[in-house]
């Protein structure tokens, strides 16, 4: 048995073989959802494992960004005052290029903030070294 995937707003019909038992088992589970609210909760189940299934099966530049790249592209964007694309938001290829054309200069921008622990170390250095002139040498 096949069945089908339809979009006809893009002229899409793709055609999945589906094993013999697989076969009848849909065919009782499409007597019982013949009432309406049945369909309608099992329409719904297929509609999200399908649509994970999917994604799973796309080519990697069409998924969506991972979490991590979507993070360092939003502190791109806010260090160096630039819009991520929404094609970068959509597609993982695309955030992959943003992130890499700006990838240097957010890193040198970055480079020139002092950490608050350098600031820290400053400080303590030169307690340090006004505390050494204090101390009468024994010459």
């Amino acid at each position: 048995m096949a069945l089908y995937l339809v979009n006809p707003g893009v002229d899409l019909t793709l055609e999945l073989c589906i094993a013999p038992a697989m076969e009848e088992a849909i065919c009782v589970q499409w007597e019982r959802v013949k009432d309406r609210a049945i369909r309608q909760t099992f329409v719904r189940k297929l509609e999200k494992q399908l649509e994970r299934l999917v994604a799973e099966c796309m080519d990697w530049d069409l998924k969506e960004p991972t979490p991590a790249q979507a993070s360092y592209a939003a502190l791109i964007s806010r260090k160096l005052d630039v819009p991520i694309p929404s094609e970068a938001v959509k597609y993982r290829f695309h955030m992959a290029l943003f992130i890499d054309t700006y990838n240097e200069q957010y890193r040198t921008e970055i480079s020139k903030l002092p950490t608050p622990n350098s600031v820290e170390i400053e400080k303590a250095q030169a307690l340090v070294a006004e505390k050494l002139k204090s101390i009468p040498t024994s010459d």
